[in-house]
């Protein structure tokens, strides 16, 4: 029987945090039995997120860097989609090493610091945050910090959650790039996010310009 986020201490915990550091100790503490909490829960936002990318992006062997990897489902989802060039990084030293045993999926993988999360440079073609830009994980400012990690015509492909568009900063932050030239809004689309908790997603991807 699938059980809810009621039934669940980490998953019920993931939407009440409240600092970056309160982040990083929940991964830490979830990494064992984060995948198959995830599972039984049918997240589908990486998938959604990597057919968007694929969408827009035919290179399969195209450089793509993931955001917030943890043990790897969104690594997961990118290779299944035939994406052969994957880069990772996540706050959670317990969550990458889950995500390193995952053969073939991740070219290279590294545990970044709360005060740097956005540390590599600007040669890949596509960024992907799946399920990272959320109310208490990460402000709508870093939507414009990870399209100054791309170069023009770079693809950054990211999830809204529906807790996460109550607070219109983060649609605004999308529009703001927009209007002001530095982005191209190519596609946004809701659709499911983690099915037994009936919640939602939008698949956000946009084309730095």
């Amino acid at each position: 029987m699938m059980t809810g986020q009621q039934d669940n201490p980490f998953l019920k915990q993931a939407y009440k945090l409240d600092s970056q550091q309160a982040t990083k100790e929940l991964y830490r503490d979830w990494a064992e039995s984060y995948d198959n909490t995830m599972a039984s829960h049918d997240y589908r936002t990486p998938a959604r997120c990597a057919e968007a990318l694929l969408r827009h992006l035919p290179d399969r062997t195209a450089p793509i860097f993931d955001i917030g990897c943890g043990t790897g489902i969104s690594g997961m989802a990118l290779a299944g989609a035939g994406f052969a060039t994957i880069d990772g990084s996540d706050i959670s030293e317990e969550m990458v090493d889950k995500a390193r045993n995952l053969a073939g999926v991740y070219r290279n993988l590294s545990v970044v610091s709360l005060e740097n999360p956005f540390s590599f440079d600007n040669s890949y073609a596509a960024i992907t945050a799946m399920g990272v830009i959320a109310e208490k994980h990460a402000p709508p400012e870093a939507i414009s910090q990870l399209l100054d990690k791309l170069s023009a015509g770079g693809l950054l492909v990211f999830s809204l959650n529906n807790h996460t568009l109550e607070n219109p900063a983060y649609m605004a932050a999308c529009t703001a790039a927009a209007q002001t030239g530095k982005a191209e809004i190519l596609e946004q689309e809701m659709g499911p996010h983690i099915v037994r908790l009936g919640m939602t997603s939008r698949i956000m991807v946009l084309k730095k310009l």
